[in-house]
Order: structure tokens, then C-alpha cells, then sequence
């Protein structure tokens, strides 16, 4: 919501929330089930709520936000991620910076040790590349090593990245991730929900994991020691019911006994992007027969121009039809997925026949 302006009374007061108890969803949305939904909830006030949170002033919130350019989020009002809405602690606000077209698309987590080897960070960048380069965003923590790795990938190509920041969305962390910080603005999207001014303090760093995630449709760990704050990630992820992935690493590594602790107890081998294809799309990402029911609208537009020949490259497709990239991108993964085209070597896309 660009207008701060016009920011209705019950976004108001959800910002009041999150000042006055700070990211503890879990207990807004265990009384909004009591109070009859969250608008009944925000507007029961004080009594309900344990302090008033029309009261609070957020007004300073709102003209930083207004400042950098910031967008706001809530799960009832704006593009706030699909798959975030179904987590039992969905944060009740999101402050964005840059494209959050972004959210419409497929996304996948990769996550990681801050003092990666160039083993693990080469690995990042590779993964990263491939599934940005078949359209998935790639979501991550803006941290040093394996975060900032796979970001840097994924702008790459048509997926992009989100970074989910544990300070607020004015405040650059780490200070020699600035350049980076910039660039995933510009182009891909930055997403905080603690108030803009927050500074990164060690609390904050667990608690967004949850978003990362809450939003992702799988999991990647890449180099984590067995205290790792991407160990907690995963954790969420599969207490969500999403796939986690794990690469191997030496056994001789610092880095090691995360990552083999979690294939041990069940994560999937992640060898390279094609491992979570074979997952997250069905046929092990060799797609059969599309079904007897064709699509229509924008996605049956897009399969009768795939159709008139034998493969098309995204930027092709997307001139052809006249639609942006990123919209392009959302209907080529849900036609992918349910079967009525394949992703071929050179990022091209052919009909199944």
C-alpha cells in the first residue's frame, strides 16, 4: 500500500501491534479465531488485544517507509506471498522494497553458512543461476557467505531473489553487503517485518527465518556447522511441510555436520538444480502428456503460441504475446507443472505435443 495517507484504521492498528509486542504473530492470529476474524479482533481494541494498539503512533513508520520508497504488506491487503499466508505465525505486516511482482512467482530458499568455502559458495551460485534461469526466485537472508552468493546469482537471470532482512527495510546489513543490497533492490525485492529503523540485533535473525521458509516452496541448506541458523530454516520448512534439501559436503569440513545431519534424518540429496525439479515438479521434471483439458485465458494464449514452434526462448515468447517477463514466467511454470510444456537445455520452453 503506496498511500500512507489513506493507510485504513485496522493497518493502522496491525502496525500498532507490531510496536507494542514486537513479531509475535502467533498470539494475534490465536485471538482474531476467538474474536471472529482479525477485523473484528483489531477493532474489539485494548480488551482483546492485551494494550491498545490504535494508541500507538506510527506515524514515524510510516513516513520512513513513505521516504525509502517502501511499500506495505499485510495477509489483507496487497501481493503478500501466497505461500506465507498459510503458516500459523504469518507476520502480520511486510515492508518491501523493489519488485514485488516477484512475489507472484514460484520461489525456493537457499540458505547457508556466512563462512562459506568457495566449495559452498560455488554451489550456491550454481544453483541459484540454474533455477533463476528457469524462472523460480530465489529467496535468501542478505547474511554474508552462502546468502549473498545465491543472490548474487539469481539476478542473473528472470527468477531474481528476495532478501528478507533481520533489521528493518532502511537499514543496510552487513555494511560490506551495501553493493549487493542495492542491486537486489533494483532488481529483485528486499522484505522486512520489523519496523523500518530496527537494527540487526542477533534476536531478529531466527525469528525471519520463519518468513524465508513460510514463502518458499522447498529448502536448501548449503554448508552449515551444526549450530547454524539455516539448521533452524530447515527445521521450519519441514514443520510447514515444505521439501528440504541438503548438499553434501567433506566430511572433513567445519562446514559438514549440518548439512549431514539433515540428509541423515530425511532432507533430499541436492547434487544441482535438476534434484529440485525432480521434486517440486511432477514426473520428476520429465513432464508427461498434457491433459484432455486444455487452458484458457493467458495461459491457453501462451500454449498456442508455444505451439507454432518447435521451442521458444522466454524473451521470445514475451514479445510475441505482448506480456511481461515476470508474468510470462508465472504462466510458463503453472503450464509446466500441470504437464503442458517442457523446459528444454538454453532456456527454452517447447508444447508437449
Amino acid at each position: 500500500m503506496r498511500d500512507m495517507e489513506k493507510i485504513p484504521e485496522t493497518l493502522r492498528a496491525a502496525l500498532g501491534w507490531n510496536r507494542l509486542h514486537g513479531p509475535a504473530p502467533r498470539r494475534f492470529w490465536a485471538a482474531a479465531a476467538s474474536a471472529g476474524g482479525w477485523e473484528a479482533l483489531l477493532e474489539s481494541g485494548a480488551a482483546a488485544l492485551a494494550g491498545d494498539p490504535f494508541s500507538v503512533d506510527v506515524s514515524a513508520d510510516l513516513d520512513r517507509a513513505r521516504a525509502s520508497g517502501a511499500m506495505l504488506l499485510t495477509p489483507f491487503y496487497g501481493p503478500y506471498p501466497r505461500l506465507l499466508r498459510e503458516i500459523c505465525d504469518a507476520p502480520l505486516v511486510l515492508w518491501a522494497r523493489g519488485d514485488v511482482e516477484k512475489l507472484a512467482l514460484p520461489m525456493v530458499a537457499i540458505v547457508g553458512s556466512r563462512a562459506s568455502t568457495p566449495y559452498g559458495s560455488e554451489v550456491a551460485r550454481r544453483v541459484g543461476e540454474d533455477l533463476s534461469a528457469a524462472g523460480i526466485c530465489i529467496v535468501s537472508g542478505m547474511a554474508r557467505g552462502i546468502d549473498a552468493a545465491a543472490h548474487q546469482a539469481a539476478l542473473q537471470g528472470p527468477g531474481g531473489t528476495i532478501g528478507v532482512l533481520g533489521s528493518g527495510i532502511t537499514v543496510v546489513y552487513p555494511s560490506e553487503n551495501r553493493t549487493l543490497w542495492e542491486q537486489v533492490e533494483r532488481g529483485g525485492l528486499l522484505l522486512s517485518e520489523f519496523p523500518p529503523d530496527t537494527p540487526p540485533l542477533a534476536r531478529n535473525f531466527p525469528i525471519r527465518n520463519r518468513i524465508i521458509a513460510g514463502m518458499s516452496v522447498a529448502t536448501i541448506v548449503v554448508e552449515a556447522a551444526s549450530r547454524s541458523g539455516s539448521l533452524i530454516t530447515a527445521r521450519l520448512a519441514t514443520e510447514y511441510g515444505r521439501d528440504v534439501f541438503a548438499v553434501p559436503v567433506s566430511i572433513f569440513s567445519d562446514g559438514s555436520e549440518g548439512c549431514h545431519a539433515l540428509l541423515r534424518d530425511g532432507a533430499i540429496l541436492c547434487t544441482g538444480a535438476s534434484d529440485v525439479f525432480a521434486e517440486i515438479l511432477p514426473g520428476g521434471g520429465v513432464l508427461a502428456a498434457g491433459p484432455a483439458v486444455l487452458p484458457e485465458g493467458e495461459a491457453g494464449r501462451v500454449l498456442a503460441q508455444l505451439r507454432k514452434a518447435d521451442a521458444w526462448s522466454a524473451d521470445d515468447l514475451a514479445a510475441a504475446l505482448d506480456v511481461s517477463a515476470d508474468r510470462l514466467l508465472v504462466l510458463l511454470f503453472d503450464l509446466e507443472a500441470r504437464g503442458f510444456l517442457r523446459a528444454l537445455p538454453g532456456s527454452l520452453y517447447a508444447a508437449v505435443r
